[in-house]
């Protein structure tokens, strides 16, 4: 009796009990998150579950057998007993019975205890021991059945034990399959739910469902009769996998190293998968040795004689199949869906927790009034990380880390398979596998040779593609100012040009893999050549079919196993430096609130010194560091105080010093910090105003991508009282009636879709909602007109609202605010200048100084009381006051889409067109299919050499061959003794080489198409995109644009090319197995077909429901960065309102909602690769039968052949499937390229004839009967309006948010095409000229100014037309460096002056120019427009955001130096063009006035007057327009 069925058992029930006695040992001391997941559900609340009857069937089962055993026991030591005397006795029966009692009995008792009610807890892992006891007993019992019958046939038993033997074996069968198929079967849990929704079965399914994944069939279902999945069909993933949990178990061990945290977070599933790893390792070459085994049989066995070994061959290749092909599902389960999902949430938890403490370097947009780094950029680089970092490191690291965590066990299975391997084949060829594993040892550094270069080259890849699409980024940022200024075609080019770089590095990229293919392919060549010489020409030895086909198939499966090795390496290499730069930021400082104390009672500084960089205490202070030193201030609580002084004073850093944003170098900082979890107020609003809360106004709006109304809540409950009084105090109800979904209007990516007005009063409306005590306002009043600020001020700023509230305002709008403030705060140069109470800056006169200053000058004695009394004017028209607010519905919110269904067909015709036409896929075709001809002559060819070595003796030579029909004549010509072993060799030989340059040929001609189709679509998508109209980008966010050309395009450089030939290698490769088996065994082409129907149909479904999982794995990726981006955005902002708590909360469930079409998509791999694997298992267990079954006519030769071909036919059609499916997501970055190629275009660049040279000469504008819509079915936004602005005029246009002002500068550079009306300049009309001759001729100064990342040198010349003095002159004009004469007198600086940044063109400018104040971009951007010496120029609130007197000093520069220029000038400060020639006032998109300032200021009926009046400012307005008439009769 064989021990082989007993011995199984006792290790595996050995291995259980120390499992058990660890189990049960283990004490866990870290601190556990409690899982939310419920069972009860909406629609069922009772769920009753119970495994009772299934533990008592398992438990009967058990006694059964061990009852049976102890019988056969008793029964064989009575006859051994009996026969002593004639030496009959066998201790081995015995021994091996009582194994068998053994495992059964061990199993009894496990089966008792999990029956226990209070051991409940452990009928899980008690059922999985039992299943492993129970699957190994079953698998045995088969073996154990076999051997009786052999015994009962050769035995020496008498008849009787035969006979009872039978019984037991036959009844151990029979239990043994019910015992697996109950434990197997029976579910670990009851279902589970969070809040309502669906957990994935996975998480307590059967063990069975589980191994196999039955639990996502499901799914399948459901994406196969639906059009497309959306997040809402998915199951919600294991808790242990949710990104809180993952996030709580990580930041634990936050004390601790990087690898350390994820080693520890993630050890139950390392556990898991290192287990799997080395049962699959071991099983790994177990098929090939059954495979050796029947190759054998068949060549040893004479013809027409009986015996089942046959079949116990390929009987054991079909379980050891199963076996090893569920295990290797397990092991990718374990290490994709598992801890790649682990991986990816914690560690963007963890980044994300990370960026809302960091230091406020790059978070300063909120907006920092000066930060002047220069030349310290460097340091402060250390300090704080950039937003396109972060997000590499969310997106890039994360995932490389995620890559190596599925693939680090390489290294353990790969030792344990190489030992195995080595081991079988120096059982099958001696010395010749020790020279066989040398060349391939040898061969391996040539690998990582060419593995190094190629990295080499994707690093460089990366850095032009990193460059392109940074560069692509600046184009999309400033896309406005581009067009604009007409520089498509300057920004084209230059983007060509790196796209021209990039490509050729990719080039390069495909050269070394074409290099890593051609070693790639000869390895096992080389490999099996000199294996084959030493073992025939050295060892003298007979090549067999059984050795040859053995031999190549254990090289074959080596070979990959190696071939991974040095991937996993780099893999691994890529990982440690994605682990350092994430602990590296991780490290980084972190912001210090505690510098600021936090007592309510007390606000303000104590002999406080403070920068925006984070000094040590013996680092030196950087000569271009912005410092204000000593500062001694106490703003009154409840009171509102203003903060004022010159553009670049210091009024930014002041506000975010308080907030604990800037760095303390010295003193005290006295401010109170929101608490994360503020008390909820009552239902009577009581409680709502707490005093430990702040609310912060940035100068910068920041708004969510989210409804008006969600932005101004910002988390708190919605009081529809409270929430229309601060709406009517904001002066936003008339723009809520202008918006088609009123107030649930989402604002898009940065409020893209609000005027400048409208964000900051949706960002003022979201403090004086707050339960804030304390309020911060940088500035708000500056992008708003006139009235609205009057109305702001009034009503909101002074208003009931903010009774009790401590509000700390910068502002220049000094006049309008004075006569409410309690407390003044005058700044220059980062010095406080003037600072005190009101009434005591008053009577000593410093206030009149403050308001002089403010007001360049102009002294008027009784300003203040002016001021007093204009604040109590009312409102002319407050008819939309008592209008009720409109609120719509939630309900008109839009969704977002993406596509569904399979790719269209013009998309494949896209990519096939652009790659080349019918040449190109012709020659692809057919070096497909020889390349594929050629591998099948390979393996012919060995089965004609190892048949040539045949003894006729012992072995059937077959007359024919069915593979290429040899005649036996032909066939015997071959195999005739003449011929010699070289003979073979060399054909060998010279086969292999013309696969290998095929092979080849083939992956280098799709390389030259797929370089072909780069650069054809990336053109066309760059001259689509950057001719597109204002509109598309005003409404396309910025990121989905670069994911075109970041993402989608490195898909297509080299992801599709990669895909698209692995798919047609596997499809070709498929054909030519099924061709080579049928013709082998005719019965297998019936086989085939059943199964290729069960192929298509399971690939199908599959691809279909992938297909939705890779849509929505990439759709969910957007909404993670955005937030993210948000949140760097305002990062001050949220810090302030005490809301990263919150914030962080949404991170996670935008994790989660990633998380799991992540993993549903890797575990439906699993799902196809499982049940593909079992499929093709089966069908080389049928061509096994059929060739046993045509023994007659096949041979060894043909058998192996036949069976190496049908071992790897479920690989290749389960790649096919896969490598289809990808191919298909990446033909979707093709669709969403060809979608873009479908958009509308500007007008034509330049249309002939085209205007004369000295086109515009002389600044004429005319304007007939103008309607402007911005859509066909939208209302006109400018109703039929007609002037003339004459040649040299200045003329500004003033007039309410949203009454048609910037459309009129938009209509004249032809953003807008008019519905009706005429544009003339210098009487041509506009329409009749090229959008690129127009705007070149033309000069405009936004209202937002865009900086690109570079040097003040490289934003003035962007393209270096200028020469350095002309540069300086430019910074000159807008006084951002003083006049000549200025700058000899003050070339002696103190200590204590800041440096001015602008003195050298070198300065580093940071992308979006956030390292300078708001106001200095503003007049940056002013120097480069003024380079440009336009005949025209048009300022759109070019100077808001700068002070009074710097508005005057720019205004008097304009008016001297471009007297021979046409001035039109938007302004919300009627300051700003109150001495212009011209007023053209509108309303509505009509025109109501248009005159001479001194004309309407004087007729108290116009619309200008009331204007005047609202301001704040009329006194100091007509003193202006007097002085100008006075001037102008003067001259005359």
């Amino acid at each position: 009796m064989s021990f082989f069925d007993a011995i199984p058992p006792t290790i595996v029930t050995l291995g259980s009990f120390l499992f058990l006695i660890l189990e049960y040992n283990k004490h866990d001391v870290s601190p556990q998150i409690a899982s939310t997941y419920t069972t009860s559900n909406k629609n069922n609340p009772n769920v009753r579950f119970s495994t009772v009857k299934r533990d008592t069937i398992k438990l009967g089962i058990c006694i059964i057998q061990t009852s049976l055993f102890s019988f056969l026991l008793g029964w064989k030591m009575d006859e051994n007993f009996k026969k002593i005397n004639n030496k009959y006795l066998s201790l081995d029966d015995i021994l091996h019975v009582g194994l068998l009692i053994f495992c059964w009995f061990y199993s009894t008792i496990i089966a008792v205890i999990a029956r226990k009610p209070c051991l409940r807890k452990w009928n899980k892992t008690l059922n999985a021991h039992l299943t492993v006891i129970f699957t190994t007993a079953f698998l045995c019992s088969m073996w154990y059945l076999r051997t009786t019958f052999i015994i009962s046939i050769n035995g020496i038993s008498s008849d009787i034990t035969k006979n009872i033997e039978k019984i037991v074996a036959i009844c151990n069968f029979i239990l043994s399959s019910i015992a697996t198929a109950v434990a197997i079967t029976t579910p670990r849990g009851p279902p589970l739910y969070d809040n309502g929704r669906p957990v994935t079965p996975i998480s307590y399914s059967s063990i069975l469902d589980f191994i196999t994944f039955a639990t996502m069939t499901q799914l399948l279902k459901s994406a196969y009769y639906k059009d497309g999945l959306s997040d809402s069909d998915l199951d919600q993933i294991p808790f242990n996998l949710r990104a809180i949990t993952a996030h709580h178990n990580f930041k634990v061990w936050r004390s601790k190293s990087l690898l350390y945290r994820i080693w520890k977070a993630n050890l139950h599933i390392m556990i898991y998968q290192l287990i799997t790893t080395v049962f699959t390792a071991l099983l790994f070459f177990v098929p090939v040795v059954f495979l050796y085994n029947f190759l054998e049989y068949i060549q040893k066995k004479p013809l027409n004689k009986a015996s089942d070994w046959g079949y116990v061959c390929i009987f054991g290749m079909l379980i050891s199949n199963f076996l090893l092909y569920l295990s290797i599902g397990q092991q990718w389960y374990w290490s994709a869906s598992e801890f790649n999902t682990s991986v990816r949430g914690m560690l963007n938890a963890e980044i994300y927790a990370k960026s809302l403490r960091m230091l406020n370097g790059l978070c300063l947009n909120d907006n920092e009034e000066n930060k002047n780094d220069g030349s310290n950029i460097s340091k402060s680089n250390n300090l704080a990380a950039s937003v396109g970092k972060i997000t590499n490191l969310m997106a890039v690291d994360t995932n490389r880390i995620g890559q190596f965590s599925m693939w680090w066990t390489t290294f353990i299975d790969c030792p344990i398979q190489l030992t195995i391997a080595l081991y079988f084949l120096y059982q099958l060829l001696g010395i010749a596998s020790i020279f066989a594993f040398i060349t391939l040892i040898i061969i391996l550094p040539i690998n990582q040779f060419v593995s190094r270069h190629f990295t080499k080259s994707q690093n460089k890849l990366m850095k032009f593609r990193d460059n392109r699409v940074n560069l692509m980024n600046e184009i999309l940022q400033g896309i406005r100012m581009i067009k604009l200024f007409a520089w498509e075609k300057k920004w084209r080019n230059k983007i060509l040009d790196v796209r021209e770089s990039e490509l050729k590095e990719l080039f390069k990229a495909f050269l070394c893999l074409s290099m890593y293919n051609l070693i790639w392919m000869a390895t096992p060549v080389l490999v099996t050549i000199v294996m084959f010489y030493v073992y025939t020409k050295v060892q003298g030895n007979e090549l067999t079919a059984s050795i040859a086909f053995t031999s190549i198939t254990i090289f074959n499966e080596l070979r990959y196993v190696l071939a991974n090795l040095p991937d996993v390496f780099m893999q691994g290499y890529q990982a440690i430096v994605s682990i350092r730069r994430i602990e590296t930021f991780l490290n980084s400082g972190e912001i210090e609130s505690q510098f600021v104390k936090t007592n309510t009672l007390k606000i303000g500084f104590g002999n406080a010194s403070v920068a925006w960089n984070k000094y040590g205490e013996d680092d030196e202070l950087s000569s271009n560091e912005f410092v204000m030193k000593d500062l001694n201030i106490e703003f009154p609580i409840g009171k509102l105080s203003i903060v004022c002084g010159p553009t670049g004073s210091g009024k930014t850093l002041l506000l975010m010093s308080l907030l604990g944003e800037t760095n303390l170098i010295k003193g005290e900082i006295f401010f109170p910090q929101t608490p994360e979890d503020i008390l909820k107020p009552d239902p009577f609003m009581s409680n709502w105003i707490l005093d430990n809360c702040v609310a912060f106004v940035a100068q910068e709006s920041f708004l969510q991508n989210a409804s008006i109304r969600s932005n101004i809540t910002f988390g708190l409950p919605f009081h529809k009282e409270r929430y229309k009084a601060v709406i009517k105090a904001c002066d936003l109800q008339r723009d809520f009636e202008i918006l088609e979904d009123g107030d649930l209007t989402e604002v898009g990516e940065k409020g893209l879709t609000l005027s400048g007005g409208q964000k900051q009063r949706c960002s003022l409306a979201r403090a004086v909602y707050s339960r804030a005590k304390h309020i911060i306002i940088d500035d708000a009043l500056s992008a708003v007109d006139a009235h609205t600020a009057k109305h702001l001020m009034l009503n909101c700023i002074t208003g009931p609202l903010m009774n009790e509230r401590t509000i700390i305002l910068v502002t220049h709008h000094v006049g309008l605010a004075l006569a409410k403030a309690d407390y003044i705060v005058s700044l220059k140069d980062g010095k406080v200048e003037i600072s005190g109470k009101t009434e005591e800056l008053k009577s000593s006169g410093a206030s009149a100084a403050i308001l002089k200053g403010a007001n360049n000058g102009i002294d008027f004695e009784d300003i203040i009381e002016t001021a007093a009394e204009n604040t109590e004017l009312k409102r002319s028209n407050n008819t939309s006051d008592e209008k009720e607010i409109q609120l719509v519905n939630d309900s008109t919110l839009g969704e977002s889409r993406y596509a569904v269904g399979s790719v269209e067909f013009k998309v494949y015709l896209a990519y096939i067109l652009a790659n080349g036409r019918f040449f190109f896929w012709f020659m692809a075709i057919l070096l497909f299919t020889t390349a594929r001809f050629s591998q099948i002559m390979e393996n012919w060819w060995l089965k004609i050499w190892s048949n040539s070595s045949k003894d006729d003796n012992n072995l059937n030579v077959l007359p024919y061959d069915p593979i290429i029909g040899i005649t036996d004549k032909m066939l015997s010509t071959i195999s005739q003794d003449s011929h010699s072993l070289d003979y073979y060799f060399n054909i060998y030989v010279l086969i292999t080489m013309i696969s290998i340059l095929l092979g080849v040929s083939r992956l280098v001609w799709l390389y030259y198409g797929s370089l072909r189709a780069s650069r054809i679509l990336h053109e066309n998508l760059l001259n689509r995109v950057i001719r597109a109209p204002l509109r598309f980008f005003d409404t396309t966010p910025v990121g989905r644009i670069l994911n075109r050309f970041g993402r989608d395009f490195e898909d297509i450089d080299s992801t599709l090319t990669r895909t698209a030939g692995s798919f047609f290698h596997n499809v070709i490769m498929m054909i030519g197995t099924i061709l080579v088996i049928t013709a082998v065994t005719k019965e297998f082409i019936i086989a085939s077909l059943v199964f290729s129907v069960a192929y298509v149909f399971l690939g199908r479904i599959y691809a279909k429901c992938s297909r939705d999982m890779k849509r929505l794995d990439s759709v969910t990726k957007s909404p993670i960065y955005s937030h993210f981006g948000e949140t760097i955005i305002g990062i001050s902002t949220i810090r302030a309102y005490g809301a990263t708590k919150r914030f962080m909360e949404e991170m996670l469930l935008r994790i989660d909602s990633n998380n799991r079409p992540f993993f549903m998509k890797c575990t439906l791999n699993r799902w196809l690769s499982v049940r593909f694997n079992i499929l093709g298992s089966l069908l080389t267990f049928i061509a096994g039968v059929f060739i046993l079954w045509n023994l007659d006519r096949i041979d060894a030769g043909l058998a192996g052949l036949s069976m190496s071909f049908a071992m790897v036919f479920s690989k290749q059609i389960m790649w096919s499937v896969r490598n289809y499916a990808e191919f298909e997501m990446g033909l979707n970055s093709i669709e969403r390229v060809c979608e873009f190629l479908e958009i509308n275009q500007e007008a034509a660049a330049i249309i002939e004839p085209r205007p004369p040279a000295s086109w515009p000469h002389n600044g004429n504008i005319k304007v007939e009967n103008l309607l402007i819509r911005y859509s066909q079915e939208l209302e006109p936004v400018l109703h039929h309006i007609s002037f003339e602005i004459f040649g040299q005029e200045k003329v500004g246009i003033v007039g309410r948010t949203g009454s048609g002002k910037s459309t009129i500068s938009l209509s004249l550079f032809r953003f807008i095409e008019p519905s009706d009306g005429k544009i003339f300049i210098d009487g041509i009309d506009t329409s009749t000229i090229g959008i690129e001759d127009l705007r070149s001729r033309l000069t405009i100064i936004p209202q937002d100014p865009i900086l690109f990342s570079g040097t003040i040198r490289s934003n003035l010349d962007v393209f270096s037309q200028y020469e350095e003095y002309e540069l300086y002159d430019s910074l000159r004009r807008v006084h951002l460096l003083p006049s000549s004469e200025n700058e000899q007198s003050s070339t002696t600086l103190s200590d204590d002056d800041n440096v001015n940044v602008f003195k050298d063109l070198d300065t580093p400018i940071n992308e979006g120019g956030k390292n300078i104040s708001q106001g200095q971009r503003q007049l940056l951007c002013l120097a480069r427009a003024l380079l440009k010496r336009s005949k025209i120029i048009l300022m759109d609130e070019a100077t808001a955001s700068i002070d009074f007197a710097m508005d005057d000093k720019i205004q008097k520069m304009i008016r001297r130096e471009f007297v021979d220029c046409t001035i039109i000038c938007i302004a919300h400060r009627l300051r700003t063009v109150i001495d212009y020639d011209r007023i053209l006032v509108l309303d509505q998109g009509n025109v109501i006035e248009f005159d001479s300032p001194y004309n309407l200021i004087s007729n108290s009926n116009s619309s200008f007057y009331q204007m005047c009046q609202n301001s704040g400012e009329f006194d100091i307005l007509k003193a202006s327009v007097l002085k100008k008439k006075n001037n102008n009769t003067n001259e005359f």
